[in-house]
């Protein structure tokens, strides 16, 4: 397991950007590498602070190599949806909204044996209103 870890450390540590890399003036660094450097931006910042590895390929190829370096960096980071600072419900909030939904479920129920007695083309709208406010009602009597 430990030879395992230590041959990935170095397979991304040889990926690194450095000033010795395999990208140059002549072959500069494209979309590619910007996304693999991006990816590893972590893993080489710690790294930098110890070795000549850097984040950041200074031969590249401009607009690509920023792109795919953005897109690698956004991996980490949930992909810009900020899903990492979501927060999870408590067990007691989940129970709270399964009783929601089920009250929910058994309202419209009961609206729609009701609308179905009477003979009318109102109750469509009439009862999506009514469903929309007991919604709201349900919400803030949770929330409180």
């Amino acid at each position: 397991m430990r030879l395992i870890l230590l041959l990935t450390f170095f397979a991304i540590v040889g990926c690194a950007a450095g000033p010795e890399g395999p990208y140059n003036g002549d072959n500069p660094a494209g979309f590619f590498p910007g996304l693999w450097h991006g990816f590893i931006a972590w893993i080489t910042l710690i790294l930098s602070f110890f070795t000549s590895i850097k984040m950041y390929s200074i031969n590249n190829t401009g607009a690509m190599y920023d792109l795919g370096f953005l897109i690698g960096i956004a991996c980490w980071l949930g992909g810009g949806t900020g899903s990492w600072c979501r927060k999870r419900k408590s067990r007691r909030e989940q129970e709270w909204d399964q009783v929601a939904e089920k009250v929910e479920a058994k309202v419209k129920r009961e609206m729609r044996k009701w609308a179905e007695a009477q003979e009318s083309d109102d109750w469509p709208e009439v009862e999506k209103k009514l469903e929309d406010k007991v919604r709201n009602k349900l919400k803030e009597w949770a929330d409180s």
